[in-house]
């Protein structure tokens, strides 16, 4: 047996589906160094923001510097400090004179169940902010999905960085 749908009927169900999938859209972060902001926390090197689309949301936000410390791979995990909602402040928390590659995740759902958006952000053996991408899967729908960084995208980081001493 068929069940026939009227015209009408056709198009609410795809308005719903289309609203439906924009509200489960994947997380972002944007990270943003310090400088000269007075507003900014005291001792903050970088500010952090998760967002759903683009909304202000408050996610699961974690990190971590990768770094190379006398030729041994160092994993240092990242205390953030809450300022509000999907705001955050980092401090630093890793030592000069090596380059390292911070990992700030944020995460929707438990273990990122419903998404990952993740930032890489390279900083010299001098201290200062070389650059900060965001690993992206793809676009879909004209949007460019995040995604969890790879093993391998971390060490090319740290291996660039690296090299470039």
């Amino acid at each position: 047996m068929s069940l026939a749908l009227p015209r009408y009927a056709m198009h609410a169900l795809a308005a719903a589906s289309l609203t439906v999938t924009a509200s489960f859209g994947p997380p972002h972060i944007t990270v943003r160094p310090v400088t000269n902001q007075p507003d900014a926390p005291a001792g903050a090197v970088l500010l952090v923001e998760s967002m759903h689309h683009t909304q202000i949301a408050d996610l699961d936000v974690t990190g971590r510097a990768e770094g190379l410390v006398n030729g041994k791979r160092v994993t240092v995990p990242l205390r953030l400090t809450r300022q509000s909602v999907g705001h955050y402040a980092l401090t630093q928390q890793w030592q000069n004179g090596t380059p390292w590659v911070l990992v700030l995740t944020a995460e929707e759902g438990t273990n990122g169940a419903h998404g990952v958006a993740e930032a890489l952000v390279k900083v010299t053996a001098a201290g200062a902010f070389a650059s900060i991408d965001y690993p992206a899967a793809g676009w879909i729908d004209k949007s460019n999905v995040p995604k969890r960084t790879s093993a391998a995208e971390i060490d090319a980081a740290l291996t660039s960085m690296v090299a470039r001493r």
